[in-house]
């Protein structure tokens, strides 16, 4: 297999890899007892039109290439690439950027969660970061199909970039005196979230127009990355439809 290709995992991911960008996927790689899931049967159908080679290996196999595989591995040489340049805006925008996030689970959670909620695209740095890997396509259920993903050296320069084209950037942080719901949310917004661990580092709190906090009861806990992205991705929206509605 080409190291350049993406290895997507998970019978969700997999669906909608076929659904979304069926002419990128290079082999589709099965567990040898896949007639007995339907949930194969249906990836194995869903793929034929397209002319996709087809390989079954033994389940110890497939568990060397990849742990988390649910009987099946897809390869695909396209990687979602988010270009804050050429990027087009609608009148309500929202960019995520994570600062620090090194768990899979996490990453892929925050893409699954940006996709329901119409993020534009994801910005990480290229140090401290997790890449796409298996485990997040199979956690993120589809989203890295539809929400692409831009590395950066630094914040600075994208969100000067994106500062120019009418976004606002606000970072997530416990020490910020103003909460989500004190904030009016702009109609473009980044939100930039930091890990749990470390929460953001000093020059990414420095590119932010604003910290916000989440309101919570107990000041020595966090909320996890995704969960925190979650919140505050509904409670823009929830704003959104608010204001559009009066």
């Amino acid at each position: 297999m080409n190291k350049s290709w993406r290895q997507v995992a998970g019978t969700h991911a997999i669906r909608e890899l076929i659904q979304a960008n069926p002419k990128t996927i290079k082999s589709l790689v099965l567990s040898k007892n896949w007639g007995s899931s339907a949930d194969l049967r249906q990836i194995v159908d869903q793929i034929k039109p397209y002319q996709v080679q087809i390989s079954e290996v033994s389940d110890v196999d497939l568990q060397k290439m990849c742990p988390s595989h649910q009987g099946a591995v897809a390869f695909s040489d396209y990687h979602p690439h988010f270009d804050v340049l050429e990027a087009g805006w609608e009148q309500n925008s929202m960019i995520v950027a994570l600062d620090g996030v090194e768990d899979p689970h996490n990453l892929g959670a925050v893409l699954r969660t940006s996709w329901l909620m119409g993020v534009h695209g994801v910005i990480v740095p290229e140090d401290r970061a997790v890449g796409l890997t298996a485990t997040v396509h199979k956690v993120a259920c589809g989203g890295v199909e539809h929400v692409p993903l831009a590395k950066t050296n630094n914040f600075a320069d994208p969100f000067k970039t994106l500062k120019e084209a009418g976004f606002w950037v606000f970072g997530m942080s416990h020490k910020a005196k103003k909460t989500i719901h004190d904030l009016k949310v702009p109609e473009k917004v980044i939100w930039v979230m930091g890990a749990e661990d470390k929460g953001l580092r000093i020059p990414t709190e420095r590119a932010c127009d604003e910290l916000i906090s989440i309101p919570q009861i107990s000041a020595d806990a966090s909320y996890n990355v995704s969960v925190a992205t979650a919140i505050v991705l509904s409670e823009t929206r929830r704003q959104w439809a608010v204001h559009k509605s009066k």
